[in-house]
């Protein structure tokens, strides 16, 4: 399952220029992303963690959470992004239960890489 081809809709596609702040940790949330063209860098503490790219998501544990920001997301190059808000998030969910999965095995590989890290 490709999420961009879940979610395009030309309409809500958003551009950002390599070095655009696209969230700071401590934001509100109400939306993930999903990478259709470039690479996001996700930054922790001043640290870059993770590049998201092409097909890629981000942002999820926030809406899922309805929390803050933990992280900051930075255009690493000019990209565009597919928003999807909760309300879109809920409703794939419930009507594409494959969809969960697959945001739910994202979260568990960014876990893994996550506790490699802190092994080192």
């Amino acid at each position: 399952m490709k999420l961009p081809e879940i979610f395009a809709n030309p309409v809500n596609v958003r551009s950002f220029a390599a070095g655009t702040p696209i969230f700071k940790a401590g934001d509100d949330s109400g939306e993930m992303f999903v990478v259709q063209s470039g690479s996001v860098d996700i930054i922790l503490n001043g640290t870059v963690v993770e590049t998201v790219g092409t097909d890629g998501f981000f942002g999820e544990i926030s809406l899922i959470e309805d929390a803050p920001r933990a992280a900051d997301a930075i255009a690493r190059e000019d990209c565009r992004l597919l928003p999807v808000n909760k309300h879109h998030f809920l409703y794939m969910v419930d009507e594409m239960p494959q969809f969960a999965l697959h945001v739910m095995k994202g979260m568990a590989d960014r876990l893994r890489r996550a506790d490699k890290r802190a092994e080192m």
